[in-house]
């Protein structure tokens, strides 16, 4: 494993280690990237068969990017969009793997390497004893943009059980195509409590003001077959599409500590 680059804020190595793992996850940095996590030949093609099928099959009316499965966080207070969602993640998941043959999907390659490296191992979240989904593809157009938001779990879904005791949670994307001006993702060191979300007038943890926060955060630019993890604990962004198009594969990890398995979803 080689250090490629090593800051208090973000870590740029050719492989993904425990150590920059745990820093994310503790929060003593605020981006891992590992540059060609996929490699170059493997985004193009599949970058190619999924902008055609996701954008047939999108369901994102409404929505900040394009895709042809809902998100977790889409499905609350919908009883059957979260139907939906749970009767199509195992079906969704295996697609992927279908539609990346010859080579492995980027979500499986993703679980396989955290599993090698957490000595608890990781699993798919499961949630009333139904398998979530892991690996959502979204497309990012011209004028699309994420406004300033954390993304917690224990915020979705307050009084269960499986987001009891939960600590952290980070953000991956495998990128598959990056847009050629704009996109790019953009985090700030730091975490609006729900008192703060309160007293600001802000529902859940998305749309925060930027006057509400500094002038000094970490911009990274992505590459197609880029993996990056980051705590998104933390207010994070992307930034407006203004040339070209950004395709990632998308999901979330949990941490609920160093003796449990991590849990993945989207």
């Amino acid at each position: 494993m080689d250090v490629l680059h090593h800051d208090q804020t973000l870590v740029v190595e050719s492989s993904l280690t425990f150590n920059s793992l745990c820093g994310l996850l503790m929060g003593s940095v605020l981006a891992v990237r590992i540059p060609k996590f996929y490699e170059t030949d493997r985004c193009k093609y599949l970058s190619n068969i999924l902008s055609n099928s996701v954008k047939n099959e999108s369901t994102s009316s409404g929505k900040i990017y394009i895709s042809d499965v809902d998100s977790f966080w889409n499905t609350l207070d919908k009883p059957e969009l979260k139907e939906s969602y749970f009767n199509t993640a195992i079906p969704t998941m295996r697609r992927l793997r279908k539609l990346s043959f010859p080579y492995a999907s980027p979500m499986d390659l993703l679980r396989l390497e955290l599993d090698e490296i957490w000595p608890s191992g990781v699993s798919i979240m499961h949630l009333g004893g139904k398998t979530m989904l892991f690996g959502i593809t979204r497309i990012w157009q011209v004028g699309f943009e994420a406004l300033p938001h954390q993304d917690v779990l224990w915020r979705e879904i307050p009084n269960s059980n499986e987001s009891k005791d939960q600590i952290s949670q980070l953000g991956v994307n495998v990128y598959l195509s990056s847009a050629d001006l704009g996109g790019e993702l953009e985090i700030w060191n730091h975490s609006f409590s729900d008192e703060d979300c309160e007293r600001h007038g802000i529902k859940g943890s998305y749309g925060f003001s930027r006057s509400l926060l500094s002038n000094n955060s970490l911009v990274i630019k992505p590459q197609a077959g880029d993996l990056i993890m980051f705590n998104t604990t933390k207010v994070h962004a992307i930034r407006k599409i203004l040339q070209g198009e950004r395709i990632t594969i998308s999901g979330f990890i949990g941490y609920w500590g160093m003796d449990k398995p991590l849990k993945c979803w989207s």
